[in-house]
C-alpha cells in the first residue's frame, strides 16, 4: 500500500479553534480602532484636521484598514466552519 496523506480530524478541529481565537482576538481592537481613529469634523481619530488632501487620504487609510481588518475576521470565522464541517466529513463527529 501507499503512504497517502493522513489528515487527522483532530488537527482540523484545532486549526479551527486557532482561527476561532484568532478572530475573538481581533475584534476588540478593530471596533476600538472603529469608534477611537474615525474622522470627525475637527480631527482624524488623534490627530488634528488638516488639509483636504490629507482628510482623503486619511479617510483612504481608515476605510481601507476596516475593511482589511473585516475580511481578516469574516475569513477566519469562514476558515474555523470549513475546518469543523471537513474534520465532521472524516469521521470525528
Amino acid at each position: 500500500m501507499g503512504d497517502g496523506i493522513r489528515i487527522e480530524p483532530a488537527v482540523l478541529i484545532a486549526g479551527g479553534q486557532a482561527c476561532d481565537e484568532a478572530a475573538a482576538l481581533l475584534r476588540p481592537a478593530v471596533d476600538t480602532f472603529r469608534t477611537s481613529a474615525a474622522p470627525t469634523p475637527d480631527c482624524f481619530g488623534l490627530i488634528e484636521r488638516g488639509s483636504e488632501e490629507l482628510a482623503k487620504s486619511y479617510q483612504a487609510f481608515y476605510d481601507e484598514l476596516l475593511g482589511f481588518a473585516d475580511d481578516l475576521t469574516a475569513k477566519l470565522g469562514e476558515t474555523a466552519v470549513g475546518l469543523r464541517e471537513s474534520a465532521t466529513r472524516l469521521g470525528s463527529g
